[in-house]
């Protein structure tokens, strides 16, 4: 059960979290997805504010970060991180800019906090929950849920099953090629 308790606002991080999404909305809005590719490194500069890209990827692999070497860690870290802030910036691509609007920034835990959030854009509302935790001193996403579907889990389920039947090298192979595609957009309607 969590014990859900406002915070001040000197200790809110959502102001920094919405800063940090506008600026990627900014990189991002209106561009191919050769461009958003060939900026990836200014846009994981600029969601790395408030995003613990290396917290997100291990949490992603869960129990199987341990098959992995130093070195390997090392690369899945690049790869799924690029690959994460590349489908991001992806969905913040295309159409009007959307409007993100904060509903709640809680405690729930010590910590641990949750800024609660929708985006609109052109008619379609997506809750988004944002979790943070206090990384280095710092507020740091290191969950998304998307209308309650976690990043974290949702990668997990994937490198677990991958895991029961193939390698480490292998899935980082599968990444290796996965960011090597340049993936087309999706029409509007879709």
């Amino acid at each position: 059960m969590f014990i859900v308790a406002p915070l001040r606002a000197a200790d809110d991080p959502a102001p920094a979290l919405i800063a940090t999404i506008n600026g990627v909305v900014d990189l991002a809005l209106g561009q191919s997805p050769t461009v958003i590719q060939e900026r990836l490194p200014e846009i994981r500069t600029r969601m790395n504010e408030t995003f613990a890209t290396d917290v997100i990827v291990q949490r992603a692999f869960g129990r199987n970060w341990r098959q992995l070497t130093p070195a390997q860690q090392a690369e899945a870290v690049d790869l799924l991180g690029r690959l994460i802030i590349r489908t991001y910036a992806l969905q913040l691509s295309t159409g009007e800019r959307p409007v993100i609007t904060v509903t709640a920034s809680r405690e729930i835990a010590p910590d641990r906090r949750e800024i609660v959030s929708t985006v609109a854009r052109q008619g379609d509302t997506v809750n988004v929950v944002y979790r943070l935790g206090r990384i280095d001193g710092t507020w740091k996403v290191y969950d998304v849920l998307a209308e309650g579907v976690s990043v974290v889990g949702n990668y997990r389920q994937q490198f677990d099953t991958h895991f029961q039947k193939s390698s480490a090298s292998e899935l980082l192979t599968l990444l290796k090629n996965k960011l090597a595609e340049i993936p087309a957009l999706k029409k509007e309607s879709e």
